[in-house]
């Protein structure tokens, strides 16, 4: 058998140790991804693949591959794939009635059309289980084998926004940049907890992500053409859209337009209007007899 030669790029401290692949459902769509654990360390990483066939190639060594494409290894929080399967299995005709389930059942109630091992071996993770059902859920011992849960919404409301909380070296370079340029004053962390909103609602389902946009303020608006846009309140405060200038292009061109013109340009433009164009100096053929 041939094992194809790839190339993975992954953080340092997985570099080198042994990683098993899981197949789960994005947090985002639902549709299944590929990601990778750390079984010891309960590190999860999310692959990305980079795709440049047939217009890059990999060398190095003694070794060459004429497929010039790469997959991108990021470590991800393994609350966000913890929070897109609870809450298929907890909530209730599709609404935002949570019910109780049962989180050792829930391999075989809710997952269907998944891979299943991969799910048992991610619910295997001990810490990261244990912190999912803290920060995100309400538990019930209701015997003592049976532990039954289901979604708070106050406690998944609560986690998102302290993942919106700009934290020095934690920010985003593009999220940095934007603080040190563009807000001033009591703006700064406003500025940078809406940004970081965004970031973090890209990674959500729409119900979750509608909820975390609204506590800055921020609602989805459904434009023309099926596309949307998020739309925050008080815009005169805030700078939207990541590391963007710091006068919105609409401003710039208003205020371009509203620039009183100078002596010079008013002498120009009366000069203008008072000479000829070129084709005045030139007559007309006569039509052809």
């Amino acid at each position: 058998m041939e094992c194809k030669r790839k190339v993975v790029l992954a953080p340092r401290q997985q570099s080198g140790k042994a990683l098993q692949q899981l197949r789960l459902p994005n947090p985002r769509t639902s549709e299944l991804g590929s990601y990778y654990v750390d079984v010891e360390a309960e590190t999860i990483l999310e692959a990305v693949r980079v795709d440049m066939k047939g217009r890059r190639s990999w060398l190095a060594g003694d070794w060459a591959i004429s497929d010039g494409s790469a997959t991108v290894l990021s470590a991800v929080d393994p609350l966000f794939v913890y929070l897109g399967l609870l809450t298929r299995a907890t909530m209730s005709s599709g609404d935002s009635e949570w019910r109780f389930v049962d989180i050792d059942n829930m391999l075989l109630e809710s997952h269907a059309g998944m891979d299943a091992e991969s799910v048992r071996v991610f619910f295997g993770l001990p810490t990261a289980r244990a912190r999912a059902l803290e920060t995100l859920c309400v538990v019930r011992r209701v015997s003592s084998d049976t532990v039954v849960v289901k979604i708070d919404a106050d406690k998944v409301v609560a986690w998102l926004r302290r993942k919106c909380e700009p934290s020095g070296d934690l920010l985003p370079p593009a999220v940095a940049s934007l603080l040190a340029g563009g807000a001033v004053g009591g703006q700064a962390a406003g500025a940078g907890s809406r940004e970081m909103a965004l970031l973090v609602s890209e990674y959500l389902s729409e119900y979750w992500a509608t909820r975390l946009l609204a506590e800055y303020g921020g609602s989805v608006d459904n434009g023309g053409g099926g596309e949307k846009a998020v739309v925050f309140d008080a815009p005169e405060s805030y700078v939207q859209g990541v590391a963007s200038s710091k006068t919105p292009v609409r401003q710039q061109q208003q205020q371009q337009q509203e620039k009183p013109k100078t002596a010079k340009e008013k002498q120009l433009e009366k000069a203008a209007k008072k000479s000829k164009s070129i084709t005045s100096f030139f007559q007309k053929k006569a039509a052809a007899p």
